[in-house]
């Protein structure tokens, strides 16, 4: 079972893979580290819980997505083929 718990910038995001199922939460912090909004998500693949929750929650940025996401590979998160 592969877990993350990391912070980018104003975003947080914890996560752990139960199995066939990512289940986790995005947070959106303000400069001072209070959260000001949280998403929780269930995905059952690694690309669609970039696409699908961080993407958006970041306003469509890419870098952070793309950041985010490698984080989650060194975790142990794998996206199957």
């Amino acid at each position: 079972m592969s877990t993350i718990n990391t912070s980018m910038g104003r975003y947080s995001l914890k996560a752990k893979n139960r199995g066939d199922l990512i289940k986790g939460s995005i947070a959106i912090n303000d400069e001072g580290g209070t959260q000001l909004c949280k998403q929780e998500f269930e995905e059952h693949y690694l690309d669609d819980v970039v696409n699908n929750v961080i993407y958006p929650v970041t306003g469509g940025n890419r870098y952070i997505a793309r950041a985010l996401r490698e984080q989650m590979i060194k975790a142990g998160f794998e996206q199957p083929h």
